[in-house]
């Protein structure tokens, strides 16, 4: 056997080893410009890799941490509106109250009047059992409970005790919007703390009216039960409040996190590109030497 084509030989193996290698990187190559990443398994990039876990896991909690802010923003704002709405109530039956201080009016009108007024009960008890997505806001931490939190008012408003209305929880629900344990908002409200006093005034007030007693000998608790309102509204508002600029650092932060990931595991498109071209050229070139040295020792084998 020549030397010739012993280093044929040696040359084509080293080619055949080449070549399995470019096919390799060039499937892996394809394979990146297809998904867009360049981490396929853990053993690609160990630090690249761990980094990419640590912000998946760091985008799970902020996304738990948003969703809380969504719902506890869209809670507050129900109890918003429901404790606006209550102010109003009140508002009118200390108008109700004002009027029926005179001796002047008729028995019906201050029959109408003490309806008017047992409408108002009602509604403001409709008001602690707001429900929201089949939850009832207003019933402290039992706030998935299907029960409403306030007992109906009876027709005969009589036998009506505000004391013993409300049946619902007397701890508070609040979402975790944050990492530490101490990152939490509030976002339901106890309903007898806040309802409980307009209605006893409510009742006096209708109790008044049924008796012929003063019904102007309310208005100082009627406008009392009306701050009780107005203070948990404005609660409401500054937990509102903390709850957008919560949602703005998560989104703030979940940009950085994405980032990250990104920076881990994303291929650099143009780079991956152009090693998919060299990589190609430089396979057509090994395919191609190959073919030759296989040609050229065929010729060489014709001619023994």
């Amino acid at each position: 056997m020549s030397i010739s084509r012993v280093s044929d030989a040696q040359s084509f193996s080293l080619l055949v080893e080449r070549t399995g290698q470019l096919q390799v990187s060039l499937q892996t190559l394809e394979q990146e410009v297809a998904s867009g990443k360049r981490l396929f398994t853990p053993d690609d990039d160990p630090l690249a890799a761990a980094a990419a876990t640590r912000a998946r896991s760091a985008l799970a909690a902020l996304g738990q941490y948003g969703g809380a802010s969504g719902f506890g923003t869209e809670v507050l704002g129900a109890e918003d509106d429901a404790l606006g709405q209550g102010e109003q109530i009140l508002v009118r039956a200390e108008e109700i109250a004002t009027q029926q201080a005179s001796s002047l009016l008729s028995p019906a009108e201050r029959a109408a009047a003490r309806e008017e007024v047992h409408g108002l009960l009602e509604a403001l008890t409709a008001l602690g059992n707001t429900e929201l997505g089949g939850r009832r806001i207003f019933a402290g931490l039992a706030l998935d409970t299907a029960a409403a939190p306030f007992a109906a008012v009876p027709e005969d408003a009589s036998t009506y005790d505000p004391s013993a209305a409300y049946t619902g929880s007397t701890q508070e629900f609040s979402v975790k919007v944050g990492g530490a344990s101490t990152e939490r908002v509030r976002i339901t409200t106890r309903g007898d703390a806040v309802f409980t006093s307009s209605l006893r005034a409510l009742k006096n007030l209708w109790t008044a009216l049924d008796t012929n007693g003063d019904a102007g000998g309310t208005l100082a608790e009627l406008a009392a039960g009306r701050d009780d309102l107005a203070t948990e509204r404005a609660s409401v508002g500054a937990r509102q409040a903390e709850l957008v600029d919560r949602t703005s650092q998560v989104k703030g932060l979940t940009i950085d996190q994405q980032k990250a990931l990104s920076d881990a595991e994303d291929a650099d498109l143009v780079a991956v590109i152009a090693r998919l071209t060299q990589t190609q050229t430089a396979l057509q070139a090994a395919l191609a030497a190959g073919a030759e040295i296989a040609r050229t020792s065929l010729v060489d084998l014709l001619k023994l």
